[in-house]
């Protein structure tokens, strides 16, 4: 594969990723003002996924949607102050497009295989449950590092409005904190 091949794969993938974003994002009602955002904040956040995966962290799938999920709280945080909306609006339906379906229904379909097929030897079976495990877990941890990465920002500013706030004066004023604390 060329780097053409795969920057066409990439351009097509942000775009898809940017549409089901603002499709999540007006299912769940959210102001127009912010589509812009969310529509960004899915690209970057499936882009960054996407990146790692096939670059710095190949395999780590779970550490690379954190890390996609982290960024889209960060940015999430910002944009709030853009838009005047509170950061959760738009960033949960920003990583709605990192959810690990695939995994998921393989997880599923694999319960149902444990359950209904008979087996010819107990090597088969713990074979399978094995696989089937390894795919719950995945899922699993994906999932949780999708919520954590989202709301990491909003535990670490220890802030639920952005409300009234400017978010320069906000970061100074935690950096300071910090800087006499130590």
């Amino acid at each position: 594969m060329n780097f053409f091949d795969t920057f066409w794969e990439l351009s097509e993938r942000i775009f898809w990723s940017m549409w089901v974003s603002v499709g999540f994002a007006i299912l769940f009602n959210t102001p127009r003002r912010a589509l812009w955002a969310t529509a960004l904040l899915g690209a970057v956040g499936w882009s960054t996924k996407f990146i790692l995966i096939k670059t710095i962290i190949p395999d780590q799938v779970v550490i690379s949607s954190f890390v996609g999920a982290c960024l889209v709280g960060f940015l999430g945080m910002y944009f709030a102050h853009r838009v005047h909306t509170p950061p959760m609006v738009f960033t949960i339906p920003a990583v709605i497009n990192m959810i690990p379906g695939k995994s998921g229904y393989e997880f599923m379909m694999g319960l149902i295989k444990i359950v209904t097929l008979k087996y010819d030897s107990s090597e088969q079976l713990a074979q399978i449950i094995s696989e089937n495990m390894k795919l719950g877990l995945q899922t699993c941890f994906i999932t949780l590092g999708l919520a954590f990465g989202v709301i990491a920002p909003i535990l670490l500013f220890n802030t639920y409005s952005v409300k009234g706030t400017d978010l320069n004066k906000f970061i100074k004023r935690k950096l300071n904190r910090k800087k006499n604390n130590t």
